[in-house]
């Protein structure tokens, strides 16, 4: 992996800070299915969690990315951090007071979602093509991705034993911790990924303008265009497989949560390697071909996990399309930061996210209801199909010829454009 965006200060600050806010975060989401289940028993409750905390981005994501392009972003950043560790230590705290119920933890839940819309689009698609150069966005997603992942073994682990020391609710402790070094980073950074931002008045008729601008955008570019359609297939089975994968082992399985912590950490392991590697595999040729091809055998992971009974095996499965996965996610980032000018980088990609979380928030449900009215090897087969699919579809578009060498349409002279 090139290590080179670790050369500038900040960038290696922020990924520092976002690797040990990892850990934290995988707390939660060890934590809170896991108090689900043992509330319930039902993969349908666990799912309805994810529902939740995806649907922010389907309601508010457009309208957040037109806010953002006007946004000071290191205030923004800082007050989304705040809100967050707020409402993570509402959870433990409402346990202690006597006050906690499933209705509550799912409001939370969306609150959260909310504040992660605001939060994920402007340090992925403005904070990092910000902080590094334009030539190193796939070096820099991928020692993003690295030490995020690096820190998400720790996670599981970590989050079991504190499950099994202090209790579910308690562990959230640790994962309200998750936002204080970010917190930390964006309080000190300077604003040097400020950017000309819209001066127009806010306005209903402003707001739908610029929101329509940023849809038009992506609709426009035959890459995000298709790159939208492939991400929206394959996450209707992909978004929910952790969830799948915790009721397998929780629910058929019987394991105890330092058990399972252990095995989604060791899963995770593996994972480092998709980030230490995705730079150099899409070396030599274009881009598209790899992003294809890591989505591909993603599927095709899933769709044999399908076939094992042995719950390390469906471990070990999960494993194998995780560090697929990952290396997916790399490559995708990377047309969405490159191709989306900086005046409109927000509302583009809030918009292009708006569309992507609908099938990520639908993702858990459909697979439960699959183990509900067949089984969880059928929901692992569909999920590994749907991908298979999304690659299927696309592969004969422009995304598959996507390469990092060429120009940028927005940016090839007029002259240029002329004699083509």
């Amino acid at each position: 992996m090139r290590l080179s965006p670790l050369r500038h200060k900040w960038f290696a600050a922020f990924t520092g800070s976002v690797g040990l806010g990892g850990i934290g975060d995988e707390v939660a989401r060890l934590a809170l299915p896991l108090l689900i289940l043992d509330l319930t028993h039902s993969i349908a409750a666990a799912a309805a969690l994810r529902l939740v905390q995806a649907l922010p981005y389907v309601f508010f994501g457009g309208i957040a990315g037109v806010l953002i392009d006007r946004a000071d972003k290191r205030k923004l950043l800082i007050a989304c951090d705040a809100l967050s560790v707020a409402l993570t230590l509402a959870l433990p705290v409402s346990v202690a007071a006597g006050v906690f119920s499933l209705n509550l933890l799912y409001a939370i839940g969306f609150l959260l979602g909310t504040v992660e819309v605001a939060w994920g689009v402007t340090t992925d698609f403005s904070v990092v093509p910000a902080l590094v150069e334009p030539d190193e966005l796939t070096s820099a997603n991928a020692a993003y991705f690295g030490v995020d992942r690096t820190a998400r073994i720790l996670g599981p682990t970590i989050g079991g034993l504190a499950i099994a020391a202090l209790g579910t609710a308690n562990a959230m402790y640790i994962a309200a911790l998750a936002f204080v070094p970010t917190l930390v980073v964006f309080f000190l950074m300077p604003p040097i990924y400020e950017t000309e931002r819209p001066t127009t008045a806010i306005t209903p008729a402003n707001i739908a303008h610029e929101l329509g601008e940023g849809f038009a955008f992506v609709w426009r570019s035959k890459i995000l265009r298709w790159l939208l359609v492939l991400m929206f297939i394959a996450n209707l089975g992909q978004q929910g497989i952790q969830t799948l994968v915790l009721y397998v082992l929780r629910e058929e399985n019987h394991l105890d949560e330092v058990t399972i912590g252990l095995a989604l950490s060791l899963a995770g392991a593996v994972t480092v390697l998709a980030s230490f590697i995705a730079p150099r595999l899409a070396q030599g040729r274009p881009l598209g071909h790899t992003l294809l091809g890591s989505a591909g055998l993603a599927g095709l992971v899933i769709f044999a996990t399908a076939f094992v009974r042995d719950w390390r095996l469906v471990v070990a499965g999960f494993a194998a399309r995780e560090t697929a996965w990952i290396g997916f996610i790399i490559y995708a980032f990377v047309p969405r930061q490159r191709e989306v000018p900086t005046r409109i980088r927000g509302r583009a990609n809030g918009a292009f996210r708006t569309i992507v979380l609908i099938a990520n928030s639908i993702s858990a449900p459909f697979l439960s209801a699959i183990v509900v009215w067949a089984s969880s090897a059928a929901a692992f087969a569909v999920a590994g199909a749907l991908a298979l699919l999304a690659v299927a579809v696309t592969y004969f578009t422009p995304l598959r010829r996507y390469n990092l060498n060429e120009v940028p349409p927005d940016e090839i002279p007029v002259e240029a454009q002329a004699a083509e």
